[in-house]
């Protein structure tokens, strides 16, 4: 009879204890896909930043406002390169830019210096070693103003003035092409529309000159690029 009840708590431990093992069976089975998925991300990770890269500069900058100017003008950017297969594309990179302000009688008097940050969506069509495709751009500009030249007699002021430029959103439609000349090395060229608005404020001892100042412009660009991580 002891023995009988032995084995019946021995069944009944055995048939409690079923679920418990498969749940813990089931835990075990689904634990590898997690690493798995932290390596996909690292990868993902490397793989962008081997793409980012220098590039040097040619541009023509043509602002759509009148009392502001800029010609040719040399400089850096950083980008990304482009990829190998038709399809969408996200963009990130850092604008550098400056222009030159004149009051309403034509004297120039300051100059912004521009720093963005841009991040978007764009197409890409790839030909052999030849990318080009149109994308669109949203950032935050970082401005720095800078008084030059006789500011007080542009605005034929007696006293001191003073100018303050706002940082603001900026926005930049653009179409870009791109020949590989290596795997590290290649040429670019690009077309694109700056929409930049930001606050220009200009203090006299009379009182404050209206914001009329648009730092939107138009800019065409020839340059080079280096990819040092891109194989």
């Amino acid at each position: 009879m002891k023995t009988r009840q032995l084995l019946t708590v021995a069944v009944l431990s055995l048939i409690l204890g079923l679920p418990t093992f498969a749940r813990a069976q089931k835990s075990a089975d689904e634990a590898p896909p997690a690493p798995a998925r932290a390596g996909g991300f690292e990868e993902n990770v490397l793989a962008l930043v081997r793409k980012v890269g220098v590039h040097g500069n040619v541009s023509v900058r043509h602002p759509t406002d009148n009392d502001v100017t800029r010609g040719v003008t040399f400089g850096p950017s950083i980008g990304l390169s482009p990829g190998t297969t038709n399809g969408w594309k996200y963009p990130v990179a850092l604008s550098m830019f400056s222009e030159d302000l004149h009051s309403p009688s034509g004297t120039q008097f300051g100059s912004v210096r521009t720093w963005a940050l841009m991040a978007g969506i764009g197409y890409g069509w790839h030909f052999g070693e030849l990318s080009v495709g149109p994308q669109i751009e949203v950032g935050y500009a970082f401005n720095h103003s800078s008084l030059q030249g006789d500011a007080p007699q542009a605005f034929a002021s007696p006293g001191s003035v003073a100018l303050n430029v706002s940082n603001s959103w900026m926005v930049r439609p653009e179409f870009k092409a791109e020949y590989l000349l290596t795997p590290k090395f290649s040429i670019r060229s690009s077309l694109d529309y700056v929409r930049l608005r930001p606050d220009v404020t200009v203090t006299t001892p009379a009182g404050a000159v209206p914001n009329t100042w648009d730092l939107s412009n138009v800019h065409a660009n020839v340059g080079i690029a280096f990819y040092p991580l891109r194989k």
